[in-house]
């Protein structure tokens, strides 16, 4: 009972927007995940799951990316994830995407890496096990992609001409936008120089030894984590970390990982773009917002949390599928949600993205506009949060019904944000028993509260960034005429939402039944075929790759 009250009073709290996470009880920690440090402070998770059998995923994640990166650095936290192929310590040249291919592993399937801005993340998956010297060497691949790529001055130079043509199929559209729209929108700050991809200019100029001082500084166990899930023993892997990581060592008084703030703009921020390549135009409107430490994270008031997004986004979100069918709506579609602000995870924000009919961005952005105004005001209803919940609970349910068929990468991916994040780990039972205790307990009202929260009617932390297509014809609002439609907004007078839910069944009254006619089975396909008394034909196949899943298939054959 107490744990109940604990929670009604998490659900109160949350709505007066003073929660106080120490008074909450701790997430459980999965415990078949096995979770260590060494002493030079590399964290390692291992987990035996033998779904599928006889493979395992290999991960080394390290908590540096481009925002780590001095000026004249800017793109080699990149071009280093690309050089951690092309040589290492025990690995020279392409030896090592050649013994991987040799045991069945495929370069861009299996094996593959990604630098962001706060994190760099190398791994190879559905690695065989059957042969305990595979997982050996795969072992000392992580190792040293650790602290043993090799950065010869050949390799440096013959990668350069493959991060050039990188960039070239990355930067389009919107993504050429983005980049050069981020010192505007990150005023003054370093979020907006630190694209992963780079300056092509660091990249044809550095020095080998320039990027050797990044990878010296950052790539170090302290910043770095294990991560092997699959058809392995966990003990054996465990004492192989211990064996290959635990000698390296730490330079004293190195650089600590300190998280780059975004400061709030008092002002509002309007930032204005137009490119060939983009399809449609798209304004996303963000409400900056503080977000939660990584340090209090570990305690229920979280899941609560991310469960009120959950289920806001859901809501809103059905509210503009409805609006976009209206024949006169100005926009193609619209969504919302709580989430970080942009590229960077230190700062969150509410986000309104609007895909705009041709010719109608402004009047795309009032209208949805109006729609958030509506929510704020009003609120959900009853009916829509019922429905929300429900799809909620549904896929809890969904989830713990099928927990012992979980693939590898839905526990690296969780091990990731963990180490990264500090995102919680709890087992799909726990998660599942926690949220069916939490979820009936939680009124509409609450969501509403933190709804009303999010959605800003001040210019302190507003920023508009439009994305437009440049095509000759076309006109383009400016940043006063997107303010206009803002200021319109706040000052309009919107009615509350109804919702024409219907409350009767699907089928009113059940038709008159037929009779099976001709029963006859596939052997060696699996599967039953029934005639039916007005010649419908029903094929019938039992899979066990899911265990509540029914998929309904109708097909019907017109003779023209």
């Amino acid at each position: 009972m107490r744990l109940k009250r604990l929670f009604v009073a998490a659900v109160v709290l949350l709505g007066a927007g003073n929660l106080m996470a120490q008074q909450m009880p701790l997430i459980p920690v999965d415990k078949n995940v096995k979770i260590g440090r060494l002493d030079n402070g590399l964290t390692y998770y291992i987990r035996h799951n033998a779904y599928p059998e006889h493979v395992a995923s290999f991960y080394i994640a390290q908590k540096v990316g481009s925002i780590n990166e001095n000026d004249d650095q800017r793109g080699l936290a990149h071009l280093l994830e690309h050089l951690a192929f092309n040589g290492t310590d025990h690995f020279k040249d392409n030896d090592l995407q050649e013994y991987l291919q040799s045991i069945g592993v495929e370069y861009g399937r299996n094996l593959n890496a990604y630098t962001s801005i706060d994190q760099t993340v190398y791994y190879f998956t559905d690695v065989p096990t059957v042969r305990p010297t595979a997982v050996d060497s795969c072992m000392l691949i992580l190792k040293d992609w650790s602290n043993g790529i090799s950065l010869t001055k050949k390799a440096i130079d013959d990668e350069r001409d493959v991060v050039h043509n990188e960039y070239r199929m990355r930067m389009v559209g919107q993504q050429r936008m983005l980049e050069r729209s981020l010192p505007a929108l990150y005023a003054g700050n370093k979020y907006g120089y630190r694209m992963p991809i780079g300056l092509m200019s660091i990249i044809d100029g550095c020095n080998p030894e320039t990027l050797r001082a990044y990878y010296r500084k950052w790539y170090r166990p302290d910043n770095q984590a294990i991560i092997v899930v699959g058809d392995v023993d966990v003990n054996k892997i465990e004492a192989k970390i211990k064996e290959l990581f635990g000698g390296i060592k730490v330079p004293a008084n190195a650089a600590k990982v300190i998280p780059v703030m975004v400061p709030d703009n008092d002002k509002p921020i309007y930032v204005v773009d137009k490119d060939k390549e983009m399809q449609f135009d798209v304004i996303l409107t963000m409400m900056k917002n503080e977000v939660r430490p990584d340090s209090l994270k570990g305690t229920v008031d979280y899941l609560i949390e991310n469960y009120i997004k959950d289920v806001l986004s859901s809501m809103i979100n059905a509210r503009f599928a409805e609006k976009a069918n209206e024949p006169n709506c100005p926009f193609l579609q619209a969504s919302a949600g709580e989430g970080d602000f942009l590229i960077s995870r230190t700062k969150g924000a509410f986000q309104l993205q609007t895909v705009a009919k041709s010719g109608l961005t402004k009047e795309a952005l009032e209208a949805a506009l109006l729609e958030l105004k509506r929510l704020h005001d009003y609120g959900f209803t009853a009916t829509e949060y019922a429905r929300a919940k429900a799809d909620y609970l549904s896929s809890l349910e969904k989830a713990y019904t099928n927990r012992d068929k979980m693939k590898n990468e839905q526990f690296t991916s969780q091990y990731v944000a963990n180490f990264i994040a500090n995102e919680p780990i709890p087992s799909v039972e726990d998660e599942y028993k926690l949220m069916n205790m939490i979820v009936p307990n939680i009124p509409v009202e609450a969501v509403n509260e933190y709804a009303k929260n999010y959605i800003s009617e001040s210019d302190t932390n507003l920023v508009t960034f439009a994305m437009l297509q440049e095509k000759d014809g076309n006109t383009y609002p400016t940043e006063k005429e997107l303010a206009d439609v803002v200021a319109k907004v706040r000052n309009a007078k919107v009615e509350a939402y109804v919702d024409n839910v219907k409350q009767e069944p699907l089928v009113a009254q059940m038709p008159k039944a037929g009779k099976i006619v001709k029963t006859s089975e596939n052997q060696k396909l699996g599967y039953k075929q029934y005639v039916l008394s007005n010649g419908a034909k029903v094929i019938l196949k039992k899979t066990d790759f899911k265990d509540d899943e029914v998929r309904f298939m109708q097909s019907i054959r017109v003779v023209l």
